[in-house]
């Protein structure tokens, strides 16, 4: 029997588009790896008609280890408050069994017309539910 994938998790190899002068990871690149984790894991989310769009409130990053050229790189994902408007995500980088950065993102869910806070849709609450950390 197959094992399903686990959708909170990501290994990227580091690009050399990503590298600075001084041969490490540019800081911009750890926050642009971290989003695409999040939107690995926010495809699965359950979708409905007249979802809100979703727009980064806040975010964080603290570094302990440099990331450098073809290292690889596990973005692991996980879900740290769902409020009535907006969402937290922690992002754990980590690369040859030890850490690499941590990100916190939040989003806030917005009317797609007015701009406006909204509540976050109750099945997709449900389904976060199960990412919490």
């Amino acid at each position: 029997m197959e094992q399903a994938a686990d959708i909170t998790a990501s290994d990227i190899r580091i690009p050399f588009r990503d590298i600075d002068m001084h041969g490490h990871m540019h800081n911009a690149a750890y926050y642009a790896h971290a989003e695409a984790a999040v939107a690995a894991l926010w495809r699965h989310r359950p979708q409905g008609p007249e979802d809100p769009v979703y727009f980064v409130r806040k975010s964080a990053c603290t570094f302990h280890y440099g990331l450098k050229l073809d290292d690889i790189a596990r973005f692991k994902v996980a879900v740290t408050r769902i409020g009535a408007t907006s969402l937290t995500f922690a992002v754990a980088i980590s690369s040859k069994g030890r850490p690499v950065a941590d990100l916190e993102i939040v989003w806030v869910a917005v009317d797609p017309a007015s701009r406006q806070p909204v509540n976050v849709p109750q099945r997709v609450r449900d389904w976060l539910k199960s990412f919490l950390a």
